[in-house]
């Protein structure tokens, strides 16, 4: 299957709005997620068909957290709608966008392009302040470059998820990826890193080494002698390379940002102050079921437990719910097809890279569009859980 065959059989109906969607351009990509969610809407038939369980949950989930927000509107009427209804509704795109045909290789290229889309904004963003004022800047936020606002490091770092994970289709030898696809994505790559350290981001390079970590621990054992000898010398010749040409030097002028933060040794155990927020929010789960606000009240930089603090137990429970669904379907997938070393490394790495975001930060009142771009991913696998096992062409 070719581009210009997808893009048939998905429709610009669905494929331009959910690209704005990603690009979120002045702030008003909300817009076109009601736009995709009209035209799915319109589209009752095949919609149908998509239903299951995991729908149900995080559907019932989002519905449930959104009741709550109205009780205390914070961010406008819209928000409402978009809490109900885009999570779920995601999901089932993720599903559109599995077509008929599709192949796991197809299906690799389709995550880390959704991954760079959702990213270019912060990006362009980020490359631009550098270029305009270098690395030595004290100011971590940026000013978006659609309307120029001002914006938090972590905000736009947190974009730049999926493309840190980049380098995880260089370690896999067979099936080779194409060597325009890894020149692109080594561009990509080598951009996200430079707006990483301008960002000062310490989760970002986390999930990094961690994604290049998991995934020699995943590969190796499943590849030949020979392949794992050509993996070796690759890695021991980009090794040599680096420390011949970039620097390691926490003073350098790419450092100044990234390496004040890494020599911060006061809050790095306690993931940046944030394990007595995770001890607080817990005491407080079972003193106040129906949650916690208040002028004092702190964020729990958690996904689960800010839920829990905005909106009590019962969208909590069905979030967890949710999750470990997400998770038990993620590890069928990569039961399905052992052969498919690349599609399997790169559920996992999104998958976990997701995770760790989520534990660290707010999600639902600071990184939305994450969670629905997670959902969207949740969507995909499920798709591909469902496709036959015959129709997958292995090692192709």
């Amino acid at each position: 299957m070719n581009l210009n065959s997808y893009r048939k059989q998905i429709g610009l109906i669905y494929l331009i709005p959910f690209i704005l969607y990603l690009l979120d351009p002045f702030g008003k990509g909300f817009l076109f997620g009601y736009i995709l969610i009209l035209s799915l809407i319109l589209n009752t038939k095949k919609l149908i068909l998509f239903f299951d369980r995991d729908f149900v949950f995080v559907s019932f989930f989002s519905i449930s957290y959104a009741l709550f927000y109205a009780v205390e509107l914070k961010s406008g009427v819209q928000f409402i709608f978009i809490y109900a209804l885009f999570p779920g509704f995601f999901y089932l795109l993720g599903k559109y966008l599995m077509v008929d045909g599709i192949r796991p290789r197809q299906i690799v290229v389709l995550l880390f392009s959704i991954g760079f889309i959702f990213s270019l904004s912060s990006l362009i963003s980020v490359l631009i302040n550098l270029r305009e004022g270098g690395f030595a800047q004290l100011n971590r936020d940026i000013p978006i470059f659609w309307n120029g606002k001002a914006t938090k490091a972590t905000l736009m770092a947190a974009y730049l998820t999926f493309n840190m994970t980049i380098p995880i289709i260089f370690l896999i030898r067979k099936p080779k990826t194409p060597i325009l696809l890894q020149l692109i994505g080594g561009v990509i790559f080598i951009a996200s890193l430079l707006s990483v350290f301008r960002l000062g981001s310490r989760t970002q390079l986390v999930i990094c080494i961690l994604s290049i970590v998991l995934s020699l621990f995943f590969v190796i054992p499943r590849q030949s002698f020979k392949t794992n000898v050509q993996l070796f010398f690759f890695i021991l010749l980009l090794s040599a390379l680096v420390l011949k040409f970039v620097p390691l030097n926490l003073d350098a002028d790419y450092f100044s940002v990234l390496g004040s933060r890494l020599q911060e040794s006061d809050n790095t155990g306690s993931a940046g102050g944030r394990t007595s927020l995770w001890m607080n929010a817990i005491e407080n789960l079972f003193i106040h079921p129906f949650g916690w606000q208040g002028p004092n009240v702190r964020y729990a930089h958690n996904l689960w437990l800010d839920v829990a603090r905005y909106a009590g137990l019962v969208p909590f429970f069905l979030l967890i719910v949710f999750t470990l669904r997400s998770l038990k379907n993620t590890v069928k997938a990569v039961r399905k097809a052992p052969k498919e070393l690349l599609l399997n490394n790169t559920i996992i790495v999104f998958t976990l890279s997701c995770m760790l975001i989520f534990f660290v930060e707010p999600i639902m009142e600071g990184l939305f569009f994450l969670f629905t771009v997670y959902c969207l991913f949740q969507g995909i696998i499920n798709a591909y859980l469902k496709q036959p096992i015959a129709e997958i062409d292995l090692q192709k």
